[in-house]
């Protein structure tokens, strides 16, 4: 099982934007290349073949990587899986799963409600396939709000660039702590999104947060 990279970290932005504008200060996009090209670049570059042996192991065949399907009905280059916060403390994990259409997705978890204990440490998990070919770019946004109109935090885990495999894939946040204190409290709508440099959306649904006190 292929796992992320500690280079994946999750970012807090500070200023109220529209998620498409979520891509961090200075942050450009890389140029898209196809797994073809990158196989026939030059490999007396090392820095570059270094990269090439991350992104596509030991393979030398760009067409067999580019050919590889995990649902050959699904024309989405990125499949998720599922996403699941892993507590260090609490037992059972909480668990999103992503398989099926956007509007399965979006109607599976529309009405959910997950509460957090305040303060708890917690890594967030993401599941999937890369299929078809290379996605640049990979990232998980969330955007938090109050009363469902003030945005209060966003984040967002950088995932990066991927081949396709016929192994899941799995990306692993840094451990991150749930908020605390009286003024942390209470209910949330959080706005989550699976997308990448080239604005796919791979996944995109919303759900019902609340801190409390305590576990219920």
């Amino acid at each position: 099982m292929a796992s992320g990279d500690q280079e994946k970290q999750k970012h807090h932005e500070e200023q109220d934007s529209d998620d498409e504008n979520m891509g961090g200060h200075g942050y450009k996009a890389p140029q898209k290349m196809d797994i073809g090209s990158i196989v026939a670049k030059d490999e007396n570059d090392e820095s570059l073949a270094r990269y090439k042996k991350l992104l596509l192991g030991n393979s030398s065949d760009g067409k067999q990587i580019q050919n590889q399907l995990i649902d050959p009905n699904d024309t989405r280059t990125v499949l998720p899986i599922r996403i699941t916060l892993l507590f260090d403390t609490h037992k059972p994990d909480v668990v999103f799963e992503l398989k099926g259409s956007l509007e399965q997705v979006r109607d599976l978890h529309s009405k959910r409600t997950i509460t957090i204990k305040e303060g708890e440490h917690y890594r967030t998990q993401l599941e999937y396939y890369v299929q078809r070919d290379i996605v640049t770019g990979l990232k998980l946004q969330n955007k938090i709000l109050k009363a469902r109109t003030i945005t209060v935090d966003k984040s967002k885990y950088m995932i990066g660039s991927r081949a396709p495999s016929s192994e899941i894939q799995t990306f692993i946040s840094d451990i991150e702590q749930a908020p605390s204190g009286v003024l942390s409290r209470g209910s949330f709508l959080v706005k989550s999104k699976l997308t990448d440099d080239d604005k796919h959306i791979y996944a995109e649904w919303e759900w019902n947060l609340v801190v409390a006190k305590d576990w219920q």
